[in-house]
């Protein structure tokens, strides 16, 4: 059962369509990139509130760095992995011409009142809910398994 975001009076259809979008990629990245890999736990946790407009997606997968050192070995670290993955078009399904999801999220989230909070590994990505603000990434002390992303609107 999904959110009906444009009747719920909450939100703008506008609004609606691109957390559709949003939330759509992140949660489709969990399965693309992970189907036949998960380390444990299969699946991705999917949550709202459309009081607190928030939702949160997560899942236990493989994480983005890991997923695209099998198209850039090169990359030593979840910071640098976070930052081709949301500036690069560069896809882990190689050699499928994919790669453009976390752009449009990105972009999405700094054209409009969308917020993100994006963990894999030990970097976030952070765009502040605020229509022009960019995309900062930055390490963590914490690990975590896979991703875990924060929409708010």
């Amino acid at each position: 059962m999904g959110i009906d975001l444009q009747h719920s009076g909450k939100v703008s259809e506008d609004i609606a369509s691109l957390l559709t979008l949003v939330a759509g990629e992140i949660g489709d990245n969990s399965f693309a990139h992970n189907v036949g890999n998960w380390p444990d736990i299969g699946g991705v946790f999917y949550a709202y509130d459309l009081n607190k407009k928030i939702i949160v997606l997560a899942d236990r997968g493989r994480g983005v760095k890991a997923t695209l050192q099998h198209v850039r070995p090169d990359l030593e670290n979840d910071r640098d992995a976070l930052r081709v993955a949301f500036t690069e078009i560069v896809s882990g399904r190689s050699p499928e011409k994919r790669g453009n999801g976390l752009k449009v999220v990105r972009s999405v989230a700094e054209d409009t009142e969308i917020g993100l909070l994006f963990r894999s590994g030990t970097a976030t990505v952070t765009i502040p809910s605020e229509s022009g603000k960019k995309m900062r990434i930055k390490t963590s002390d914490r690990n975590i398994r896979g991703t875990y992303a924060v929409i708010l609107f």
